[in-house]
Protein backbone atom coordinates (compact mmCIF):
# COMPACT_ATOMS: atom_id res chain seq x y z
CA UNK A 1 0.00 0.00 0.00
CA UNK A 2 1.38 3.65 -0.92
CA UNK A 3 1.76 6.94 1.82
CA UNK A 4 -1.67 8.36 0.38
CA UNK A 5 -3.79 5.56 1.02
CA UNK A 6 -2.13 4.76 4.20
CA UNK A 7 -2.86 8.37 5.54
CA UNK A 8 -6.08 8.19 4.37
CA UNK A 9 -7.30 5.23 6.11
CA UNK A 10 -5.32 6.27 9.44
CA UNK A 11 -7.28 9.75 8.95
CA UNK A 12 -10.74 7.97 8.62
CA UNK A 13 -9.51 5.71 11.46
CA UNK A 14 -8.62 8.91 13.57
CA UNK A 15 -12.32 9.89 12.75
CA UNK A 16 -13.70 6.89 13.69
CA UNK A 17 -12.27 6.76 16.93
CA UNK A 18 -12.19 10.48 17.75
CA UNK A 19 -16.97 10.14 16.94
CA UNK A 20 -16.96 7.16 19.00
CA UNK A 21 -14.87 7.43 22.14
CA UNK A 22 -14.51 10.49 24.02
CA UNK A 23 -10.84 11.20 22.78
CA UNK A 24 -9.78 14.69 21.67
CA UNK A 25 -9.52 14.28 17.49
CA UNK A 26 -6.51 17.01 17.81
CA UNK A 27 -4.16 14.42 20.40
CA UNK A 28 -4.95 11.40 17.83
CA UNK A 29 -3.92 12.86 14.98
CA UNK A 30 -0.90 14.76 15.95
CA UNK A 31 -0.08 10.93 17.51
CA UNK A 32 -0.72 9.83 13.91
CA UNK A 33 1.36 11.98 12.09
CA UNK A 34 4.54 10.95 13.83
CA UNK A 35 3.22 7.66 13.81
CA UNK A 36 3.05 7.28 10.12
CA UNK A 37 5.34 9.73 9.40
CA UNK A 38 8.19 7.73 10.92
CA UNK A 39 6.84 4.59 9.22
CA UNK A 40 6.97 5.85 5.93
CA UNK A 41 10.94 7.53 6.59
CA UNK A 42 10.04 11.28 7.51
CA UNK A 43 12.31 12.97 10.05
CA UNK A 44 10.71 14.43 13.02
CA UNK A 45 11.80 17.70 12.08
CA UNK A 46 9.84 17.61 8.45
CA UNK A 47 7.03 16.59 10.72
CA UNK A 48 7.21 19.29 12.82
CA UNK A 49 7.56 21.72 10.29
CA UNK A 50 4.22 20.96 9.34
CA UNK A 51 2.74 21.79 12.80
CA UNK A 52 1.27 25.41 12.61
CA UNK A 53 2.54 26.37 15.59
CA UNK A 54 1.21 29.99 15.38
CA UNK A 55 -2.02 28.81 14.78
CA UNK A 56 -1.91 26.21 17.76
CA UNK A 57 -1.26 28.82 20.41
CA UNK A 58 -3.87 31.21 19.59
CA UNK A 59 -6.48 28.04 19.48
CA UNK A 60 -5.01 27.39 23.10
CA UNK A 61 -5.22 31.06 24.26
CA UNK A 62 -8.46 31.37 22.59
CA UNK A 63 -10.19 28.49 24.59
CA UNK A 64 -8.01 29.23 27.71
CA UNK A 65 -10.16 32.47 27.62
CA UNK A 66 -13.55 31.01 27.05
CA UNK A 67 -12.69 28.69 29.37
CA UNK A 68 -12.16 31.72 32.27
CA UNK A 69 -15.20 33.73 31.09
CA UNK A 70 -17.25 30.28 31.00
CA UNK A 71 -16.07 30.38 34.76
Amino acid sequence: MNQEVTSILVLVAIFAIGTLRPINMGLLGITAAFVVGSAVGVSEDDIFAGFPGDLFIILVGVTYLFAIANR
